[in-house]
C-alpha cells in the first residue's frame, strides 16, 4: 500500500501550489504504478491499489486545497505605515 502513502503525499503537496486540473493528470501516473502491483500480485489487487491510491489522491489534494485557501486568507494584516517602508 505504498501507492496510497505516495498518492497522499503528491496530492497535498499538488493541492498546495495547483488547481484542481493538474489532478486529473495525476490520476495517470497511478495506473502504471497500480499495474505494476497487479501484475505481481493479481488483477484484484492492482483495481484496488489504483482506487485507494486515486481516492488518496484526491482526498489529500482537497486538504492540501484547503490550507492554501486558508493562508491566503488569513494572512496577518499589515499596518499602513508599513507600506510605506
Amino acid at each position: 500500500m505504498e501507492i496510497v502513502l505516495a498518492s497522499g503525499i503528491c496530492g497535498l503537496l499538488l493541492g498546495r501550489y495547483f488547481r484542481v486540473y493538474v489532478c486529473l493528470f495525476a490520476m495517470l501516473f497511478v495506473i502504471p504504478a497500480a499495474y505494476f502491483v497487479g501484475h505481481a500480485d493479481g488483477l484484484t489487487m492492482g483495481v484496488v491499489a489504483f482506487i485507494s491510491g486515486v481516492v488518496a489522491l484526491q482526498g489529500c489534494f482537497l486538504i492540501g486545497a484547503m490550507v492554501r485557501i486558508f493562508i491566503e486568507n488569513f494572512e496577518p494584516q499589515r499596518a499602513p505605515s508599513e507600506d510605506f517602508i
